[in-house]
Formats: structure tokens, C-alpha cells, sequence
């Protein structure tokens, strides 16, 4: 507004600024328009709104006036020290000639525009504090005048009532849509739906309610924290989260809920979201259950420069969380189901074979003793010695099945446990919707009689990883897995996919490396075209 301006334009001006505020009522473009009002009102060159969190810190800071790679340029956004802190400490506006002469400044960071003349304003919303209004740079160089100052305080008091608006209907609007968004969760767990594709909803739903622009659902494995299912950021679905020094591995070890203010600030934001990491500014990070219970971790984020979130956008995304634990505890009991469901049928075969296949042959190999030992008295040789090695076959024949009977029934003291082939189909089945088209699997040997328990715990866990980097990494049309048992254990698993690139990370084949060498085996890798995974260890020989 040029100087001089007379005092009915003045009024115009401030009422044309607050009916602008009042339009719409979305909250975070009211916000930007009050603070472009802010500027068009006191004829500033440059504009800010510094919103509070709740540590009464600068959580956000919109500006007008600067280019966007100024912005970028200048950094992280200020946090309420110098001047700008001075109206959270005392809410009371201010005027300055020039802000670098104050002795409470502490300089411009690196990049700054130069400013000098200063206006602050603090904001109220239902009589607690929201923001302050900052303005710099008055056109013509002069000061900011009585006349500007209490047109801005006008403003600010009028957008009070426009900003209060705003956040009552984003709640209304959010609750509506957490209201639809669980009402469609929980119908899909009712049905049985299976629980990647449940977490996968829960992921969608929970970005959208909660307006951001990123989601991950991560759940423990063997080999950390594993990426199950994302909104946002495809390329790191089945990516592995460190436990250590990241907000997700914080919230899985203590079951306690982290909310941030610009998470790529600190140096725990590194949440298994690819390239987005470093753009992620305010995070929600919420356990799948409650401490001590914790099954996994939903992680929330948007982009830098947005709205921190709220209590009820917190308060949706833990509803969130809590049907994402259901749906890992549904799960859950229908493996052990499935697994009980299995021991009994393997029990069942046990018995089958012991009282019928074993007792047949036993009568079959006696009558063939019997005709041996009478071709033996008639001095026939040959055919003497065709029947004795029947009798032979028939002996190893049973030997092989008492091993798998062995085999087939779980010991005592673990009911559950479920065989080698079991969990490895399991493994393959489930590979089969990331892959998009079901592996072709083959078993050689007694499998389940040779493999010991910690051998097949590392075996599963490979078969895992090499699925996973299959479907993440070949774009193959044709998987062959080959799981072979003798003196030693061998994994094949072969793909026509696109082979390795140069240079590629192989961070996830170094951990297949190293389970091999803790077993005393060898990895090796080959393939042209495609690749060819070859996992091999020793079996004890007792």
C-alpha cells in the first residue's frame, strides 16, 4: 500500500484482507492468504506466519515474498530465537527501524535477503496462542507505521475467527473420512482378507486421512525391520529398516508413539522410505500394539514446509495402527491354525504308515525270506539272489519311512513345530503376490528328516530374501526354486529376469553370504540371462 494512503482506503484495504482470509475453509490456504494479506496490508516486501507447537517452538513457518529456491537456498526454517522469539516470549507486537541493530538479533543463516525495518504481530485462536505475523522490508524504505501496526493487529484478530473455522471443519472432515476408512478396514479383516493386502489398506487409508504425502507399515523378520507394506514410495516394499538410529526402530523397541516436527532434521529420520527420506518434515511414527506387545511400526510423513500434525490426525493414525495389529494377530492364529491343522494331519500319516505300509512290508519282506532261503536250499542262485536283494529294498524301504515317520511327528516338547517343506512352501506361496505369477518349487531328498531346526530356521529366512529380491530387482517372468537335502543342504533359486546391473547394491545378497558362513557353507551367484542363486551347507551327519 503506497504511502499517504488515504484513511477510507486504508479501511477498505483491511476489510477487503479479512473478507480474503474468511474465503474457503481450508486451513492451510487461509493461513497462506492471511499471511499475503499481511503483506499487501502493510505494504511489506516480505511476509511470514511462525506457527507454535507444542513446545511453543516454531514448528512451521509459510512466507511470502521469497522465491521458492530462495527458501531452499536459506534452509531449515527459524525455531524462535533472536527476534523472532522475542514475541513467543512476550506476546506483544513489535516495531523495529532496524532488526541487525537489535541487540537481541543473532544474524541472518547463509543466503538471507537483507532485511531491516520490522513488524511483529503475535496471533491468538480461541484465546491461546497460534503464531506470530512477521513483516519486513516496508516499500520506500521507510518505517512501519501506528497505522500499520494496527491494521495488522485488526487482521490478526478478524483471521483468528477464520483460522478457528478452518481447523473445526478439517476435523470434521477428517473424522468423516477416519470414520469410512475404518468402517471399510474392519469389514476387510471380518472377511478373511489376506493380511498383506489388509496392512496395504491400512497404509492407503491412513496417508489419505491423515493428508500425507508418504506411509510405511514395517514388521519384525530375521533380518530387521522389514518394509510390508507403503503409500507413496513403491521402491522400498520389502526393504529392511535398521533398528538402530531410526524412528522406527525407536518406536518398535519402547511400544511409545514419535511425532516430529521435520523429521530430516534429525538424525534418527531415516524411516526405509527411499528418496523421500530427506524430504519428510513432519512424521508420525505409532506402534502396532502396546508396549512390550509391539508387532511392528506405521510410519507417516509429509513433505517439508507442511502442517505438523495434529491431536486428531494423531488420534486417527493410532486408530490406524491398532486395526493394522489386529490384522498381524488375525494372521497370526490362522498360521497356528494352519500349523495345528497340519501336525495333526502329519500325525495321522505317521500312524497310517506305521500301522499299515510298515506292517505290509514287514509281511511281505518275511514271505520273501521265506522263498529266498527255499531258492537257496534248490541250488538256483541267480533267481536266490534277485529275492535277496528284494528283501534288501523292502529293509531300506522301511528304514526310509520309520525316518519319515520321525520326521512327521513333532517333538514333544514343541507341538508346534512345523517341517522344513511346510515353511517353505509357506514361503513360496506367499512370494507369489509380489511376484505377480506362483514359483515353480521342487524338493530332492527327506528334507524334513536331515534339515536341523537351526539350519531351517536360516534356510527360510533365505528363501525369503531371494524371493524378495527377485520380485523387487529381475521384472522376471519365471522363477525356479530347487531345495535339495543329501550330505549337504542346497538352495537353487534360478530366474529369467534382467540379471544384476554393474554397480548395484548387493547389501541384501551379503546377508545370504553371511548365513552361509555361519553354517559353515558357500554362496555363489551366477546366471546369463537372468540369475542363478546357489545357497549350500553342511548337514550333520548323525
Amino acid at each position: 500500500m503506497p504511502p499517504g494512503t488515504p484513511p477510507g482506503d486504508a479501511e477498505t484495504l483491511l476489510l477487503e484482507a479479512v473478507v480474503d482470509v474468511g474465503r474457503g475453509l481450508e486451513l492451510g490456504a487461509t493461513l497462506q492468504r492471511l499471511v499475503e494479506a499481511a503483506a499487501h496490508l502493510a505494504d511489506a516486501r516480505y511476509a511470514a506466519l511462525g506457527i507454535l507447537d507444542d513446545a511453543g517452538h516454531i514448528g512451521q513457518f509459510l512466507t511470502v515474498g521469497m522465491e521458492p529456491g530462495q527458501v531452499s537456498a536459506v534452509g531449515h526454517h527459524p525455531t524462535g530465537r533472536g527476534i523472532l522469539g522475542e514475541l513467543i516470549r512476550d506476546p506483544r507486537p513489535l516495531r523495529l527501524s532496524d532488526l541487525q541493530q537489535d541487540p537481541r538479533a543473532v544474524g541472518f543463516p547463509p543466503n538471507h535477503p537483507p532485511m531491516h525495518t520490522f513488524l511483529g504481530v503475535p496471533l491468538q485462536v480461541h484465546g491461546a496462542p497460534f503464531g506470530n505475523l512477521y513483516l519486513t522490508g516496508k516499500r520506500g524504505g521507510t518505517d512501519f507505521t501506528d497505522a500499520d501496526q494496527r491494521r495488522i493487529e485488526a487482521l490478526a484478530a478478524a483471521a483468528s475467527v477464520a483460522v478457528e473455522n478452518a481447523r473445526l471443519y478439517d476435523d470434521a472432515r477428517l473424522r468423516e473420512r477416519w470414520a469410512v476408512a475404518s468402517d471399510e478396514i474392519s469389514r476387510r479383516l471380518l472377511a478373511g482378507d489376506a493380511p498383506d493386502e489388509v496392512l496395504d489398506l491400512v497404509a492407503f487409508h491412513a496417508a489419505q486421512v491423515a493428508g500425507a504425502d508418504v506411509a510405511a507399515l514395517t514388521v519384525p523378520d530375521d533380518a530387521g525391520l522389514r518394509v510390508r507394506a507403503v503409500f507413496g514410495a513403491d521402491d522400498v516394499l520389502g526393504a529392511v529398516v535398521s533398528a538402530e538410529g531410526s524412528f522406527a526402530g525407536e518406536v518398535y523397541r519402547t511400544g511409545l508413539p514419535v511425532v516430529v516436527v521435520d523429521a530430516a532434521a534429525e538424525p534418527r529420520g531415516a524411516f526405509a522410505l527411499g528418496a523421500m527420506d530427506e524430504q519428510v518434515g513432519p512424521l508420525a511414527a505409532l506402534p502396532l500394539g502396546e508396549p512390550g506387545h509391539t508387532r511392528g511400526v506405521l510410519s507417516v510423513g509429509r513433505r517439508q514446509g507442511r502442517l505438523a500434525y495434529t491431536d486428531i490426525v494423531v488420534e486417527a493414525l493410532q486408530g490406524f495402527a491398532a486395526q493394522a495389529a489386529v490384522a498381524l494377530e488375525l494372521a497370526e492364529h490362522r498360521r497356528d491354525a494352519e500349523r495345528l491343522a497340519v501336525v495333526r494331519d502329519r500325525d495321522r500319516i505317521a500312524r497310517d504308515l506305521h500301522d499299515l505300509a510298515i506292517q505290509r512290508l514287514f509281511a511281505t519282506g518275511l514271505g520273501l525270506q521265506g522263498v529266498a532261503r527255499r531258492l537257496d536250499r534248490a541250488d538256483d542262485p541267480d533267481d536266490a539272489a534277485r529275492v535277496w536283494a528284494a528283501v534288501d529294498e523292502v529293509d531300506e524301504t522301511i528304514g526310509l519311512i520309520r525316518t519319515t515317520i520321525r520326521g512327521l511327528q513333532p517333538p514333544d516338547d514343541d507341538a508346534r513345530r512345523v517341517g522344513v517343506r511346510s515353511r517353505v512352501i509357506a514361503e513360496v506361496e506367499g512370494a507369489a503376490r509380489a511376484l505377480g505369477f506362483p514359483p515353480a518349487l521342487r524338493f530332492e531328498g527327506p528334507v524334513d528328516a536331515l534339515v536341523p531346526p537351526v539350519t531351517a530356521d536360516h534356510l527360510v529366512a533365505v528363501v525369503r530374501e531371494s524371493l524378495s529380491n527377485v520380485a523387487r530387482h529381475a521384472h522376471a517372468t519365471r522363477v525356479e526354486v530347487l531345495l535339495s537335502a543329501g550330505e549337504d543342504l542346497t538352495l537353487t533359486v534360478a530366474d529369467d529376469g534382467v540379471g544384476i546391473a554393474p554397480g548395484a547394491r548387493l547389501s541384501g545378497l551379503a546377508n545370504l553370504r553371511t548365513r552361509a558362513r555361519e553354517l559353515g557353507g558357500t554362496f555363489a551367484l551366477g546366471g546369463d540371462p537372468g540369475t542363478r542363486l546357489r545357497w549350500q551347507v553342511p548337514l550333520p551327519t548323525d
